[in-house]
C-alpha cells in the first residue's frame, strides 16, 4: 500500500465542501454521515459583527459542538474564525483561540485581508502566545486575493512574528492561482504546513471570473480538474493532515450529507488511482 494512500476516514470534511455558510453542527452530521473522520467547521462569521448559525445568541453552541462531534466519532480537525483585517483587535483573535479550546480543536485556520503587515506581525505575535497557553496552534492560509497572497510572504510573516506555533495553510486552488507549484511545497520544512485543503479545478482561471468567486463557487471534485493533486500530495510528509474543501456547483441545491458524500465519493476515486498499490 502506498504510504501516501488515504481512506475518507483518514480525511477532514471542510465546512465549504457543504456551503459557505454551513452551521458547525451540520458540517458535524455530515461527516459523520459520509464517513469522514474529521470535520474543519467555521464557529464565526469572518468579519466582526456577521451573524453565524446557530453560534450567535447561544451560550451553549461551543460546548454542543464539542460533544456532539465527540457523541458521532468526529475529531474536530480545526476551526475557522474571524480574519485579520484592519476592523479586527487583538480581543477578536482571542475569541478565536477561546472557541477552538472550546470545542476541542488543536488548530485555528486564519485568513488575512489586512495590507499592514508591520501590524500584522504584531498581531500574530500576540495571537500564537495566547494560542500556545490554549495548546492551538494557527495555520495562516494565503490567497491571492487576500493581503496574504503568496507562499513566500507567509514564510515571512511567520518569521517576522516570531511565534513558534504559527504555520502554513497550503490550498491547492490559492496554490495554483499564486502560481506557485508543488514542488515549492516540496522545499519547505516540513514541520511548517499544518494542513493542506484538496480541491480540483481547471488549469486557469476562466475569463472573466474572479478569483473570489472562483474559490467560493468554482471548485471541482477532486479528479474533475486539471491541478496537479497528486503532485501537491506527494510533496506532503505521508502524515500529513488533509481537508477536502469541494463546494461543487452542481452540488450546491443538495442535502449536506449527499453533498459530503459525492466528495467522499470523489476522494476514493482519486486515492485509489493515484496511490493505491
Amino acid at each position: 500500500m502506498n504510504t501516501r494512500h488515504r481512506h475518507v476516514r483518514d480525511l477532514t470534511l471542510g465546512f465549504l465542501t457543504i456551503g459557505a455558510q454551513a452551521a458547525p453542527l451540520e458540517v458535524i452530521d455530515a461527516a459523520a454521515n459520509a464517513g469522514f473522520g474529521a470535520a474543519g467547521p467555521r464557529i464565526s462569521g469572518r468579519y466582526p459583527g456577521d451573524a453565524w448559525p446557530s453560534v450567535d445568541g447561544n451560550p451553549d453552541a461551543f460546548d454542543e459542538i464539542r460533544r456532539v462531534a465527540a457523541q458521532r466519532g468526529v475529531r474536530l480537525s480545526s476551526v475557522s474564525g474571524y480574519y485579520i483585517s484592519p476592523q479586527v483587535k487583538l480581543e477578536h483573535l482571542l475569541a478565536n483561540v477561546n472557541a477552538a479550546q472550546a470545542v476541542g480543536a488543536p488548530l485555528i485556520l486564519q485568513g488575512c485581508f489586512d495590507g499592514d503587515m508591520v501590524r500584522v506581525a504584531a498581531l500574530v505575535r500576540d495571537y500564537a502566545a495566547a494560542a500556545s497557553e490554549a495548546g492551538v496552534r494557527i495555520a495562516l492560509e494565503f490567497m491571492p486575493m487576500s493581503e496574504l497572497k503568496t507562499l513566500a510572504q507567509t514564510v515571512a510573516l511567520i518569521a517576522a512574528s516570531g511565534a513558534g506555533n504559527v504555520g502554513i495553510l497550503v490550498d491547492a486552488l490559492h496554490l495554483a492561482r499564486s502560481g506557485a507549484t508543488p514542488q515549492d511545497v516540496a522545499a519547505l520544512d516540513p514541520s511548517l504546513v499544518y494542513l493542506t485543503q484538496l480541491c480540483d479545478a481547471p488549469e486557469q482561471l476562466a475569463p472573466g471570473d474572479t478569483l473570489f468567486n472562483e474559490a467560493m463557487a468554482g471548485r471541482r471534485l477532486l479528479g474533475d480538474g486539471r491541478l496537479d493533486l497528486a503532485g501537491l500530495v506527494n510533496a506532503l510528509p505521508p502524515d500529513a493532515e488533509l481537508e477536502l474543501e469541494t463546494p461543487a456547483v452542481q452540488h450546491a441545491e443538495l442535502a449536506p450529507t449527499l453533498r459530503a458524500r459525492h466528495a467522499a465519493e470523489a476522494a476514493r476515486h482519486f486515492f485509489a488511482r493515484h496511490f493505491q498499490g
